[in-house]
């Protein structure tokens, strides 16, 4: 009998999950308005709100297939043509291992001609390349072929970077570190920065530790890097607090806020609200980090980040500046 009336749903654990699951979606969307005389009077979430700041609105950072570590949702191709569909203004497409660049400008052609024949706005596909070891890590030569192919984004190492691997334990250990033990920029870092300094690509930073981000932010303003952004900073793997954050976009960079699979452990709320308001809208940039099997369509995660922020009672012309238009002047 007691098996029977076992209530697992209000044991502390499940109490807590439940607490999460109001907070997400606000407490009215399991009763409505307690005070039924407001209810009358309460109008409907307008959902016109949601699709006109999905229109034109950018994600800055999403997994294509095919990809030669994880699976993938759909390829680069679909994707594009799924963003294009829905009106998004542009798509940022990255591999850990394989310089999107090459890839990208096949893709623009085929969406291009897809929105001709389905009279939709043509959606802008960016790539670039990852500093990982499959390209040689912190390899200049890469950098160099990446912008004459039409790459955007240089981003440092994600699963290759030393921190990275330190965080996750990697059985190898190692990893590519931009900054040498007593903190300053490695010489082939500096070489890279160069390099971009006076050309219209973005840096990503991507897996560093907090370290690593502030002393390269720094070099590559010295050396004339404009473009500049923060990578999912509300990540456990490459965390930091608002605070931090909000130094590095006074210092001139871009602040990206992923919604990856938009519930704990990945992504929490509570975090991505106070980066909102530590750092401002003017300096954040939104991303779905998503095109993984387990995790879902990226314009679709998109859509729900700017939900989530709305939800939260920001203004729509705050949540425009984030995901239409620090995303257009940061790519252009």
């Amino acid at each position: 009998m007691a098996r029977e009336t076992f209530e697992l749903s209000i044991t502390p654990e499940y109490l807590t999950r439940i607490e999460e699951i109001i907070t997400a979606g606000g407490r009215a969307s399991l009763y409505g308005p307690e005070d039924t005389f407001a209810a009358m009077k309460q109008p409907n979430f307008d959902n016109e709100r949601m699709w006109s700041l999905l229109r034109g609105a950018y994600d800055i950072h999403q997994h294509t297939g095919p990809s030669s570590t994880t699976q993938r949702l759909y390829s680069q191709i679909e994707f594009a043509i799924q963003a294009c569909e829905v009106g998004l203004a542009g798509i940022v497409c990255k591999d850990h291992t394989l310089p999107t660049t090459p890839s990208v400008q096949l893709t623009q052609t085929v969406v291009d001609k897809w929105a001709e024949e389905h009279d939709k706005k043509k959606v802008e596909v960016f790539g670039g390349v990852v500093l990982n070891y499959a390209v040689g890590g912190l390899n200049p030569d890469a950098v160099v072929a990446s912008y004459r192919a039409g790459g955007k984004y240089i981003w440092l190492p994600n699963m290759d970077a030393a921190h990275h691997r330190s965080v996750t334990r990697h059985p190898k250990g190692g990893g590519i570190s931009v900054i040498d033990e007593k903190g300053n920029v490695v010489p082939a870092m500096k070489e890279i920065l160069k390099l971009m300094a006076g050309t219209d690509m973005v840096l990503g930073l991507c897996h560093q530790s907090t370290a690593e981000r502030f002393a390269v932010v720094r070099e590559a303003i010295k050396a004339g890097v404009e473009r500049i952004e923060v990578n999912h900073p509300n990540y456990p793997l490459a965390m930091m607090t608002p605070e931090q954050a909000k130094e590095l976009a006074d210092m001139g960079a871009y602040i990206g806020i992923y919604a990856m699979h938009l519930a704990p452990p990945a992504f929490v709320w509570d975090e991505a609200m106070a980066f909102y308001k530590a750092v401002g809208p003017e300096r954040i940039v939104f991303g779905s980090d998503s095109g993984h099997i387990e995790i879902g369509i990226p314009w679709e995660q998109i859509r729900k980040l700017i939900l989530g922020f709305l939800f939260r009672g920001v203004p729509d012309e705050h949540v425009k500046m984030m995901c239409q238009t620090n995303a257009h002047n940061l790519l252009h």
